[in-house]
């Protein structure tokens, strides 16, 4: 299409590229940050083939299939990203895959800390409405402003997957995430003003995998399916979220390794 007709679309998915801090939808914050791997590429094949061992206790369900060319390339250094289609929907999956020099436990507490992420990306507020905070079982609703188009809300559901951690003493991790957008689970003033302030989105779920390389390198298998719902278009949707995974990658980094996460 001309690029006007694509104007309000484009101007939407730079502040909503891509999808999902801790289970947060459509986040994004575009530091100018790298994330090439220090570990060595020696050191990533050998520990590739050790956390396939483990990829049996994954929680996640319809994890698309990442291509073994991807990982040739992250050995150095670069971010692969792709989209796969799913049978009978207009919203694509979407996958990213890096080798960051950040440790695994700074990662996790930057991507379980709903509320600290918020000074690191776009999103008008963060709030936690069911369980506890950095714990595994909270709800989260989240609101993101957009320009020319309506704000959107979404509240996530974030598992941890206890079982592959335990069986790796940690340096395997994964967090799942599902969204349930039924209002009645918010009841503070704040996060129904935020819900009235937008509209939902369809549905998000995903995942954030990681597994430590080196003890200061992590190995990052992010994957998101979700639908904005509204004007936008699922597949344009689908398409932008997977060139945002880069910067939510670059943004989860920094935030780690500059930041202050809550959840360590």
């Amino acid at each position: 299409p001309p690029r006007s007709t694509l104007f309000p679309y484009t101007t939407l998915f730079r502040s909503l590229r891509s999808v999902g801090i801790g289970g947060g939808v459509l986040w994004l914050m575009a530091w100018a940050v790298g994330v090439a791997a220090a570990a060595d590429p020696a050191t990533i094949t050998s520990r590739l083939t050790e956390i396939d061992t483990v990829r049996s206790l994954r929680a996640a369900e319809g994890v698309p299939t990442i291509p073994e060319s991807a990982y040739a390339s992250i050995l150095s250094g670069d971010v692969e990203t792709g989209i796969v289609s799913v049978e009978g929907h207009a919203a694509k999956k979407a996958w990213g895959l890096a080798v960051v020099d950040a440790p695994i436990e700074r990662l996790w507490a930057a991507i379980n800390d709903d509320l600290g992420g918020v000074a690191y990306n776009k999103l008008e507020m963060s709030e936690v409405v069911s369980g506890t905070r950095c714990n595994s079982g909270r709800g989260v609703l989240q609101l993101l402003p957009v320009p020319w188009v309506t704000d959107r809300w979404w509240i996530t559901f974030i598992t941890a997957n206890d079982a592959i951690s335990t069986a790796t003493s940690g340096r395997v991790r994964e967090n799942t995430w599902q969204s349930n957008n039924d209002p009645s689970l918010v009841t503070t003033t704040t996060g129904q003003a935020a819900m009235e302030a937008g509209i939902p989105i369809e549905f998000t779920k995903g995942a954030w995998f990681m597994a430590d390389i080196d003890g200061s390198s992590t190995l990052i298998e992010y994957y998101v399916w979700s639908d904005p719902g509204g004007s936008v278009p699922a597949g344009l949707a689908s398409r932008m979220a997977a060139g945002g995974i880069e910067d939510t990658i670059e943004a989860v980094t920094k935030f780690a390794n500059e930041g202050q996460p809550g959840c360590m």
